[in-house]
């Protein structure tokens, strides 16, 4: 973190100094300083104290500050560009129609909501067609593909002992509640939490035509399934032991010691062809594999109706959606639903992220900030070696080990050289809930190629819209995105 705040102060001073006299404009807000608070005493409070105490945060946000600020325009741009391309009929295929009507298929708000739940029913069969655990695991395997997880944390990344290739990692996972601390604190922050969470889901059951007294039985058999799934977690701060949450091991012996769960035929079901994983919480497998022996079968599909409900209730008519916020709000203090629009405005973002760059760079980019941008990235560099080089306790076999490094950083100015294409995705104008289903399933394919795969330090892990700028030390690379190119904020 610290290398990355020098970094931007670095360019921040060379942005500064490569700007004509002429143009120069001061963008230091001094006007949260409070003056009253010593620097050396508590130097945030000095710096924001009377912008902290002062602020709001709009109903519709969960929180404010500077990202918040510079993305709030930006999404309105996003908003030009669809209802633009979302107005007319395009040519099947091309970029503009994949996000023109999946835009248009989500705020068709009239055909979801004549629609109800019934685009969920023919998972909810499947789930009812369950008859023992092996069946379950398919189940459970079969939709993690099309973004449904429930009992399974599967990815694909980089080996944490091996950055250079990409393997398979096994995550916990099998709660609603953001972590297994919800499940356990008896304050009433926490009791009142649990007590909205249960409400969701007995809300769910009944708009899938369960009565009243039915939901709430259910709902208590999937929170207690839950908060036994919650007893194995790990805490948030124990997952941030890196080496602890690294357990790479044969997939043959941890079919051994945890069959319930059938490892080699899970994997043979999600098409991940590995003879390793990275197990990152052991124990939370080890309890899933006792569990799913110990558990009664039509326990454990109330518990995947429910997790398969909450996955998709935002994708579904209204009364799925206002249900969903009902239960949010509590745990973000959120106080009124973004407007349709915001909502299919980040959908589109976050499902066809690099298709909307597309037309965002048309329109808005600036390439005269891309090369100025490049030009800061490299004069950083070079202002590094000058340092390596005047180090008196390096060794000089040291420094050119150092400035290789130095060098050695990828630079992802504006936008991605190679763009991720979206040929396989289908996306129609009047099923929303099947787009999701084609752009999820799209996305799991895409990780998945990865697997054993060399790490393309190329991949863009921002969208060129997205207001952000980092240094990432795992792939030794600085990220400038597009909007970042705009004449307010370079």
């Amino acid at each position: 973190m610290n290398k990355f705040c020098y970094i931007c102060l670095v360019l921040g001073f060379l942005g500064a100094c490569n700007t004509p006299d002429s143009a120069k404009k001061n963008f230091v807000d001094v006007a949260g300083i409070d003056s009253s608070v010593k620097p050396g005493d508590n130097f945030f409070r000095y710096v924001n104290g009377r912008w902290y105490d002062t602020a709001k945060i709009a109903d519709d946000q969960t929180g404010v500050g500077s990202y918040m600020f510079l993305n709030i325009p930006q999404k309105q741009l996003l908003q030009h560009i669809l209802d633009s391309v979302s107005a007319t009929q395009l040519v099947p295929g091309t970029i503009e129609q994949k996000v023109g009507d999946f835009y248009a298929s989500g705020m068709d708000t009239t055909t979801i909501n004549q629609r109800g739940y019934e685009p969920i029913q023919p998972i909810l069969a499947r789930v009812d067609a369950i008859s023992d655990v092996s069946s379950l695991a398919k189940f459970s395997a079969a939709e993690l593909k099309t973004g449904n997880y429930s009992i399974l944390g599967f990815g694909i990344s980089p080996d944490n002992k091996n950055s250079s290739i990409n393997i398979a990692h096994a995550y916990q996972a099998g709660i609603g509640l953001p972590d297994r601390d919800y499940y356990f604190k008896a304050d009433s922050s926490a009791l009142s939490i649990q007590q909205a969470y249960k409400k969701y889901i007995a809300t769910l059951f009944q708009l899938t035509g369960s009565n009243p007294a039915a939901a709430t039985q259910q709902a208590d058999v999937v929170y207690g399934i839950e908060k036994q799934i919650a007893s194995s977690h790990k805490t948030n701060i124990e997952t941030r032991d890196v080496n602890a949450n690294y357990n790479k091991t044969a997939v043959s012996s941890i079919s051994k010691t945890q069959p319930a769960i059938g490892w080699e035929t899970l994997l043979v079901n999600l098409d991940a062809k590995t003879d390793s994983i990275d197990v990152a919480q052991p124990a939370y497998y080890d309890r899933l594999n006792a569990l799913l022996k110990s558990i009664p079968i039509n326990d454990w599909k109330i518990y995947l109706k429910a997790h398969t409900l909450e996955n998709y209730a935002t994708e579904l008519s209204t009364p799925f959606v206002n249900a969903s916020f009902e239960f949010t709000k509590v745990l973000s203090g959120q106080a009124v639903q973004k407007s349709r629009r915001q909502i299919m405005t980040e959908n589109v973002d976050g499902l066809l992220g690099q298709a909307l760059g597309q037309l965002y760079v048309k329109r808005y980019f600036n390439e005269d900030a891309k090369k100025r941008a490049l030009a800061l990235v490299n004069n950083l560099q070079k202002a590094f070696e000058n340092r390596i080089n005047h180090l008196d306790w390096m060794s000089d076999s040291t420094k050119q080990k150092a400035k290789e490094k130095l060098y050695a950083i990828t630079k992802k100015i504006g936008y991605p050289d190679k763009w991720r294409d979206y040929d396989k995705v289908q996306i129609e104008r009047t099923k929303y809930f099947e787009n999701i289903l084609s752009l999820y399933q799209n996305d799991f394919q895409y990780q998945l190629a990865k697997l054993n795969k060399p790490v393309d330090r190329t991949e863009w892990g921002a969208t060129p819209s997205t207001v952000t700028a980092y240094y990432n030390p795992y792939f030794n690379e600085i990220v400038f995105s597009g909007r970042h190119f705009a004449i307010s904020l370079f």
